[in-house]
């Protein structure tokens, strides 16, 4: 019966270890908070990155400019509780994020004694979705002729959310003053084609932009005719 109890026992330690191992692989992926809207500013929150990018942070060394003997790395789930990333108990933390939104971390230092500090303040980082754009407009091509107009509507992946920044170029050279999200080309006279592109960053990082083009074809009034007489 004791040996039985014993049995028991230990694969009662062993699947809770097994537990522990899962829900600490787990930690390690996805924001920590993906529903709120993004910061105003990139201030409110320690770093933004892009999309794409690999979130490394480092601890601090002890006053001897040592590293300490062992690291706890803690990152808040989306539950808003702290879960220790057993993986990693070195001075620098990495992860590759998988989904845009709140990512908050905190970490507690531990010395050759066993001593360790309090835990630090939560450090925030909030990762960026990733950006695309497309331009689109009523017309390809228009007549050379001063008048003539078409518009060009930049249409930006998320449309709407975040703080976005334009700049239009037409073959490639920035248009001074055309910072918004449409351009209206005008006032093209010679027979050409003319590769208009736009370019779209976020007000939190403009590290990550998101470009495309649209070639414009100015076709050549027909001359004047001339009527003859049979």
């Amino acid at each position: 019966m004791k040996k039985r109890f014993l049995t028991i026992t230990s694969m009662l330690v062993f699947l809770m270890f097994a537990i522990s191992t899962i829900a600490s692989a787990q930690v390690a992926s996805g924001p920590s908070d993906s529903t709120t809207p993004p910061p105003t500013a990139a201030s409110d929150v320690a770093k933004v990155l892009c999309a794409g990018s690999t979130i490394s942070m480092t601890a601090p060394q002890d006053a001897g400019g040592v590293d300490f003997a062992k690291y706890h790395w803690y990152k808040i789930d989306a539950s808003g509780n702290k879960q220790e990333v057993t993986a990693m108990t070195g001075r620098t933390y990495t992860e590759v994020p998988t989904l845009p939104g709140y990512y908050s971390y905190q970490v507690v230092t531990e010395n050759a004694n066993g001593c360790t500090s309090p835990i630090s303040d939560v450090y925030k980082i909030y990762v960026l979705p990733p950006l695309s754009v497309t331009i689109t407009s009523p017309n390809s091509s228009m007549c050379g002729e001063a008048g003539n107009a078409t518009l060009l509507t930049a249409n930006p992946t998320p449309a709407t959310g975040f703080a976005l920044n334009y700049q239009w170029t037409k073959n490639g050279t920035p248009i001074s003053g055309a910072t918004s999200s449409t351009y209206n080309v005008t006032g093209e006279t010679t027979p050409a084609t003319i590769t208009y592109g736009v370019t779209v960053t976020y007000a939190l990082n403009s590290s990550c932009p998101a470009t495309n083009t649209k070639d414009i074809v100015i076709t050549p009034l027909p001359s004047k005719p001339t009527i003859a007489v049979n």
